[in-house]
């Protein structure tokens, strides 16, 4: 009883030290348009170190649980390619076959239930997240599923991604959705808001 019980905390402390890092690089990547929302992230505090500080969160996580851990952040990867999968990026490379290449090097660590997994889970993830950030998205014209297929079409691919990531590891999609809820509240609580709701300056505009 006490290793099934060490083994599902560790899993968990894996699960959310990867969302954090996840999140924690792409509040880098958005910094700029967070900036202009409104809101001082963690990334905009730290500057050039968050990277350095998201790395080290990674390898915690890889430490506590090593499959999932990977899982979870190539996925993420793969998946935030979604959104323009004909781009350049600096590899020379369109976004899709970074993607594949994501998911492949996935199901040669973890193998092809963890990179099903990874990719399934962290789309729903992703669209959950537009599905929260719609009305946002629509006034500053940032690429939103929910936009761009419809809010029904975004719920029913939502539940069919999480349907495939429970096939594929049910127990990581258990513990993934308790990391998720844990790493969105580490995420409310760490982000300034420099502008109130009602317009005016929020109470840390003037540390920006």
């Amino acid at each position: 009883m006490y290793g099934s019980w060490l083994d599902l905390v560790r899993l968990l402390g894996a699960l959310l030290m990867a969302g954090l890092a996840v999140k924690w690089m792409d509040d880098v990547l958005d910094v700029d348009y967070d900036l202009c929302q409104g809101q001082r992230t963690l990334a905009a505090r730290f500057g050039r170190a968050a990277l350095p500080y998201a790395m080290a969160v990674m390898a915690c996580a890889v430490a506590l649980a090593e499959a999932p851990a990977i899982a979870a952040f190539l996925g993420a990867y793969a998946v935030g390619m979604f959104a323009r999968p004909f781009e350049r990026l600096p590899s020379q490379l369109p976004a899709w076959a970074e993607t594949i290449l994501a998911l492949a090097l996935c199901a040669a660590i973890v193998g092809w239930r963890g990179a099903l997994w990874g990719a399934s889970f962290m789309l729903a993830v992703d669209w959950l997240d537009d599905l929260v950030d719609r009305f946002r998205d629509l006034e500053t014209g940032q690429w939103n599923a929910v936009i761009r297929f419809g809010l029904v079409e975004v719920l029913l691919a939502i539940l069919g991604a999480l349907a495939v990531a429970i096939f594929a590891e049910v127990l990581w999609t258990l513990i993934g959705l308790v990391a998720l809820a844990a790493v969105t509240v580490v995420s409310e609580l760490t982000t300034m808001k420099l502008v109130s709701d009602d317009g005016r300056e929020g109470p840390w505009s003037r540390l920006s």
